[in-house]
């Protein structure tokens, strides 16, 4: 008789096929250049500076990347960078880093509530909305937030202290506000779980790591650069202090932001994606309030909907406080009314992700997803001959689109920001980001010629252009398109 294979090993091979998919997905994207400027460019030429000595460098913003986002965790892709180079490899880890997350996942849930509803949390995870938009845009070091926070709960479910405590730890330096998902799991480990001196502990340690980050740290390295944070939640104030007081002070504004269409919709789709199971465990909701309110109230749209990458650090939140409903008590009580009534709870984990996948994924096969952007047809070849004639070592300005494949250079901007470029490529048949509309996309455009700038090719739609003489740059010409000379 056949030995049946073990359960880890089946979620294992679901999870390399994901990895395959997810993969696939995401260099598709770029290959048919679909792919951003920001953030896919911004943060392949942070970790190409960083390989070669130029500790996260960028040319996007007038400071060092450090200021902008905190992420000292960038450094573990940095070996990529030396192996393989290129945009395609973070695309790569994002895949396979994503997917993993499912093993300690299974291992998790299955010690908390059984086989089966490891099986369907998986593929909840798997196919979840949070999941498919960051694959779909980019490429973001949140990637790491699932296989940390699983790993963390699989820590919890088998006693395994340290364990947690690592993974915890390690989740501080993906990001500024990674203190906020190791609060979360700190709640967790002290209601769910009992440890409670462990998680005072670390609780402390993570918030005084999130003040030392965003008030000391960041400020210096951004210098009279103005404050993303503020771009986003400026209607609170100037400063994280007046914003903090603010936020206590006039809960009408954060009502005002939250009352949105958009923000109740994703707050559904949130809630959605794991069958609505953390309202059976209400004393842990409060975990995951700062992970999904935080981008909520940004004024920054995609934001403050969920969309591109936003939706995945809520999604861990919503999957955490998953497993453990199905440890729960009204768990039990379903598992004592007869094995009937618990399947169709475990089948709801896994069917309503997935309709939901097919309904709103932007990847395929959901009716969502947009075809022409996994299609590398004529446009994208004739796009990929025109970068190949951009010497290496040339500063350049680019569309959105064609950012990512100029990276690896020490100055890179993305137009119609042109900086100290002596090479501009722009594409009629390619998104423009609207705040490139905004900063003078088609007046700077026009005035290219004006500007020194002579057409070097132009094929279908796309445009190549090289400074070949002094610039005299015409008058009421937009702030972002005025040369370095």
């Amino acid at each position: 008789m056949r030995a049946r294979p073990s359960p880890v090993a089946v979620v294992g091979l679901v999870a390399a096929l994901f990895a395959a998919f997810y993969a696939t997905c995401s260099l598709l994207i770029h290959a048919s250049f679909h792919s951003n400027g920001w953030d896919l460019g911004l943060i392949e030429q942070v970790v190409w500076n960083t390989a070669h000595g130029d500790l996260f460098q960028y040319s996007f913003r007038s400071m060092n990347y450090a200021g902008d986002h905190w992420q000292p965790l960038l450094l573990v892709v940095v070996p990529l960078q030396w192996l393989f180079g290129g945009p395609e490899s973070l695309l790569v880890f994002q895949a396979v880093v994503l997917a993993a997350a499912a093993v300690p996942l299974f291992l998790a849930v299955r010690r908390l509530a059984g086989e089966g509803a490891g099986y369907a949390l998986v593929a909840a995870y798997l196919l979840s909305l949070g999941v498919a938009r960051a694959v779909d845009f980019d490429f973001h070091l949140e990637v790491v937030a699932p296989l940390l926070a699983f790993g963390a709960l699989w820590a919890l479910a088998t006693g395994r202290r340290a364990a947690f405590f690592g993974c915890a730890l390690a989740l501080l330096p993906m990001k500024e506000d990674g203190a906020l998902l190791v609060l979360a799991l700190c709640w967790i480990a002290w209601l769910a779980f009992g440890w409670r001196r462990g998680a005072g502990g670390l609780a402390l340690v993570a918030v005084v790591y999130g003040l030392v980050v965003t008030a000391l740290v960041m400020p210096p390295l951004r210098g009279s650069t103005h404050s993303p944070i503020t771009e986003r939640y400026g209607y609170l104030g100037d400063s994280t202090p007046e914003m903090a007081l603010r936020a206590l002070t006039r809960p009408d504004l954060l009502w005002e932001q939250l009352n949105r269409a958009a923000a109740w919709e994703a707050l559904a789709l949130l809630f959605g994606g794991v069958a609505f199971l953390p309202l059976a465990v209400p004393r842990l909701l409060p975990a995951v309030v700062p992970l999904v309110l935080l981008p909520l109230l940004s004024t920054h749209t995609p934001q403050g909907a969920l969309e591109l990458h936003y939706m995945l650090v809520p999604t861990v939140g919503m999957v955490l406080l998953a497993a453990l409903a199905l440890r729960a008590r009204p768990w039990q009580r379903l598992s004592r009314a007869g094995p009937g009534t618990r399947w169709a709870v475990v089948a709801a984990v896994a069917v309503v992700p997935a309709a939901l996948f097919l309904w709103r994924s932007p990847l395929p096969p959901s009716f969502s997803a947009e075809r022409a952007r996994f299609e590398v047809d004529g446009h994208a070849a004739a796009a990929r001959a025109i970068v190949a004639r951009i010497p290496a070592d040339a500063d350049v300005s680019a569309q959105s689109a064609f950012v990512a494949h100029l990276a690896e250079r020490g100055h890179v901007y993305e137009f119609p920001r042109l900086g100290s470029a002596a090479w501009v490529v722009v594409d009629t048949k390619r998104w423009v980001p609207g705040n490139d509309w905004d900063a003078g996309y088609v007046a700077c455009r026009e005035a290219l010629p004006r500007l020194g700038f002579e057409v070097v090719v132009e094929e279908d739609g796309i445009t190549l252009w090289r400074r070949t003489r002094a610039a005299d740059p015409p008058p009421g010409l937009p702030h972002a398109c005025q040369p370095l000379l």
